[in-house]
């Protein structure tokens, strides 16, 4: 299969889609207050008339290339262009003001490549297993694992948590339009045919990422948006191999710790960073030197972040469960190309997806060399304000939603999306778990009715299945976890204080 795969590649247009795929993700990511969920959700409408492969090739080169591509800032502006390049801020930086831009730059392009080629391997060793394992799972342990998925992204991914279940339950809910899944009778669809399909995941992907963020500057005042700053100056230099040898054990643990905290639903990719940045320092013979312009500050970050890539789609792949806001996106562009994610997708299209993981690995090709090419280049787009761009992104956000049907509906359905992102960020409301609650809230329901019709309504079901126990068992123990990290803390803090 892996063979077959990689005759599959043979495909100029796979080429063609991998580059534009970096090219437009590295500069997209370079961009103070974009990035790649925003791109991702506005390319898909794009990829409706290209065959599986490419399609998903140039949506994941996005993601690739706007995770390195967040670094290019933070080095040059410490203003990072996506929230997990704030870690690699702190050396790259620094670096940056010593005249080493160009040396932080390059090594952060290439343990960003060590990272992403890390975490496929990863990805092509653990995805078909964990699908295969998957097939055992009935209506009642599939209810278990979502509930599991649902409760981790409140718990653990980040900010307050009463918050991202709001958002969570808010997902659940608006999935409930439309046809109920078991009876087949119309639900809040105010007599309206079109609405009773649901709401359409493109439009509201698109309106919640994207005219979310137009709204949000169309009334932000214009004494806010600030001038971009005096880029400091850029010495040539040269990173060789011998140098990022060197930091092998750091490339390792960090692509370790992006890798497998990515495949843990909600977490991102900002927290890895900063883990792994501990981590080096915490390793380091000298570290004195972080936080000063240090290689490995610069390397351990980026490494992790860009790990995060293969880690979050595992579960997206094999159990339809996406890691993140951008799995979230690319579960929706799977699903309109027909691979439906879940066990089923490697016993159907195992060549398609294999295909697409080995187009991942050899992608970090073009990342180097386009990377490099492209860090002069950069210098002048991360001067390029986001309100400049916002015109552009409208009219793709209006004709994307509109190309998914050729429904009017779908487009007021992107624009109210839109207006209620533009509210909820406001409030500072998360809206990952709101994409995801929305995603998984439909076989959330149907697994859950489905287990009740089959036991006659008793709960019994869940008891008697040992996975469904054991995901029950790791809900009840990552409730158990989050209660006690707070207590934790607060006695650290009385005995800090009590020192003092």
């Amino acid at each position: 299969m892996l063979l077959d795969a990689f005759n599959a590649l043979m495909d100029i247009w796979v080429l063609v889609a991998a580059v534009s795929g970096i090219v437009t993700g590295i500069i997209i990511g370079a961009i103070p207050g974009l990035g790649p969920t925003m791109a991702i959700a506005l390319l898909i409408p794009v990829t409706f008339t290209m065959s599986p492969i490419p399609a998903i090739t140039l949506l994941l080169g996005v993601y690739q290339g706007a995770i390195f591509g967040g670094s290019i800032s933070a080095i040059l502006l410490n203003v990072p262009g996506t929230p997990s390049s704030a870690a690699t801020a702190i050396d790259g930086y620094a670096m940056a003001r010593k005249g080493e831009g160009g040396r932080a730059l390059r090594v952060a392009l290439y343990a960003s490549v060590a990272g992403n080629i890390f975490s496929c391997l990863v990805l092509i060793v653990l995805a078909e297993p964990l699908a295969s394992f998957a097939l055992n799972f009935g209506p009642a342990e599939m209810a278990a694992l979502m509930l599991f998925a649902l409760l981790v992204i409140v718990l653990f991914g980040g900010g307050v948590r009463l918050d991202a279940a709001l958002m969570v339950l808010l997902g659940v809910f608006a999935s409930i339009i439309g046809l109920d899944p078991i009876e087949g009778t119309p639900r809040f669809t105010f007599n309206s045919f079109a609405m009773e399909n649901g709401l359409q995941l493109i439009p509201v992907l698109v309106g919640l990422f994207a005219m979310s963020e137009v709204f949000l500057k169309l009334f932000q005042k214009q004494s806010s948006i600030k001038e971009p700053v005096d880029l400091p100056k850029i010495v040539p230099s040269k990173v060789r191999f011998v140098d990022m040898w060197r930091m092998r054990a750091t490339l390792l643990w960090s692509s370790l710790i992006g890798t497998f905290v990515g495949i843990l639903p909600g977490i991102g990719s900002t927290v890895p960073a900063f883990m792994s940045y501990g981590l080096a320092r915490a390793r380091s013979k000298q570290a004195h030197k972080f936080g000063q312009g240090a290689d490995e500050g610069v390397a351990a970050p980026e490494a992790a972040n860009n790990a995060v890539t293969g880690g979050a789609l595992i579960p997206t792949l094999a159990l339809g469960i996406p890691g993140d806001a951008v799995t979230a996106v690319i579960l929706g562009a799977f699903m309109l190309q027909g691979l439906a994610p879940g066990p089923f997708l490697f016993r159907d299209y195992g060549v398609e997806v294999y295909a697409i993981f080995e187009a991942l690995i050899l992608s970090s090709i073009p990342t180097i060399i386009f990377g490099l090419l492209l860090f002069k280049v950069a210098v002048h787009v991360i001067r390029i304000q986001p309100r400049h761009l916002f015109p552009t992104i409208t009219v793709l956000a209006l004709l994307g939603a509109f190309s998914v049907n050729n429904s009017l509906v779908d487009v007021w359905v992107m624009l109210g999306a839109g207006f209620v992102g533009f509210l909820l960020r406001r409030a500072d409301f998360p809206l990952p778990p709101l994409l995801i609650g929305l995603i998984l809230g439909t076989p959330l329901e149907q697994s859950v009715r489905q287990a009740m019709l089959t036991s006659n309504g008793s709960l019994d079901i869940f008891w008697n299945s040992g996975i469904a126990l054991a995901l029950l068992g790791l809900t009840a123990i990552s409730i158990l976890i989050s209660l006690c990290i707070p207590l934790l803390r607060k006695q650290r803090q009385q005995k800090g204080s009590s020192n003092v």
